[in-house]
């Protein structure tokens, strides 16, 4: 039995268990607060525990993607229509993605941040959106030596994107952030893996559907 169990659905009355009397609070106003604060213990309790899956193969087939945080952005919160087809082919399986945890929590805050906007609802709807698409790994102490093929990023909160990259071993990193994209030459002449916008990728590299 887990010690942090998952939050349970407060119970929905049906619209006939209000007897119309005006009552204060109203059972149906009563049932969303709770509503409203369930989806608030859910945030929280998906910050606690993210997903857990089987080690990644590194003898993959499909194209593997590293997606930086504005770009989970444009796809599971502003629904980006410029990303869609990039959503179809991760939900197709054309393509995999593939997440850190430490990577993940910048997202979580990110969701947080008041300029967004956004409610306990979508936050909870962007949290299950972005896990359900990606697969997780680790977060493996990289050496020295595999961590000097990679140049420094002048934002060091994307530095975990690009050793995330190497340590997965993915073809592509997909990011919106300039800091990253400067870096796009360095990296591709390493030999170490693609740094491109995603409409950038989209249009001249992506695998195309057969």
């Amino acid at each position: 039995m887990t010690d942090d169990p998952r939050p349970q659905l407060p119970y929905k009355p049906s619209p006939d268990e209000c007897c119309g009397g005006g009552c204060a609070p109203c059972v149906l106003e009563t049932y969303e607060d709770e509503r409203s604060e369930y989806h608030g213990r859910m945030v929280e309790w998906y910050g606690r525990n993210p997903p857990c899956q089987p080690p990644l193969d590194d003898a993959h087939v499909r194209t593997r993607l590293v997606l930086d945080t504005n770009v989970s952005l444009d796809l599971f919160v502003f629904r980006d229509p410029r990303c869609s087809s990039l959503s179809r082919m991760l939900r197709d399986g054309e393509c995999e993605a593939v997440m850190r945890v430490d990577c993940r929590e910048e997202y979580l805050r990110v969701l947080a941040y008041p300029q967004l906007k956004l409610s306990p609802l979508r936050r909870v709807n962007a949290i299950e959106a972005f896990d359900a698409l990606y697969r997780f790994v680790g977060t493996a102490e990289l050496s020295e030596t595999v961590v000097a093929k990679l140049p420094a990023c002048d934002d060091p909160d994307d530095q975990k994107f690009l050793e995330l990259a190497l340590q997965s071993h993915a073809d592509v990193l997909l990011s919106r952030d300039k800091a990253v994209l400067e870096l796009a030459g360095q990296v591709q002449r390493a030999g170490l893996f693609t740094i491109a916008t995603p409409q950038d990728w989209l249009a001249r590299d992506a695998p195309q559907k057969s």
